[in-house]
């Protein structure tokens, strides 16, 4: 199923074709990246990030984002605190933010993990869900993708 498909399934959104594009122009540029399982997961958020910005223009694509005026009020209980050095850093704010800086206008919230994960992503939803709600965010999605000898594939979970 592609992140299109996926995503109309929950509201038909211009969003959906341009994340579909951007994932897969990821996997097609960045395939070495993915090939290579020990490639941090900020890495591999930054890189889709740029694809992302690439199809969406007349919008802000942040990787962890903290600008907000208002503070997600949930997420002091969500997430142990670590430090930037730590390659597999678990950080209170979603990996991509796409939205219009200071003006309420949000659009998603992606959460990447990589297919080979020791976690799991039970906090990642509640980080997602929390944003979500206090946030005004039209999407949150936790985007799996595959790294190492899955590399090209990928399986998103809309989350509600």
């Amino acid at each position: 199923m592609t992140l299109s498909q996926a995503l109309e399934a929950s509201a038909p959104h211009p969003f959906t074709g341009a994340l579909d594009t951007a994932v897969q122009s990821f996997i097609d540029r960045d395939r070495y990246l993915l090939g290579n399982a020990r490639v941090n997961e900020r890495a591999l958020s930054f890189r889709l990030a740029l694809h992302l910005q690439a199809q969406l223009p007349d919008w802000d694509v942040d990787c962890e984002y903290n600008g907000w005026n208002t503070p997600c009020h949930a997420m002091k209980h969500v997430v142990t605190p670590t430090h930037a050095a730590a390659t597999e850093a678990r950080t209170i704010y979603p990996d991509i933010a796409v939205h219009r800086r200071d003006t309420g206008h949000n659009l998603a919230l992606i959460e990447v993990v990589k297919s080979e994960s020791r976690f799991g992503h039970h906090q990642d939803v509640k980080k997602l869900k929390a944003y979500k709600a206090q946030m005004g965010y039209e999407f949150a999605l936790l985007l799996t993708l595959g790294v190492g000898v899955d590399a090209g594939t990928h399986h998103v979970e809309v989350i509600a």
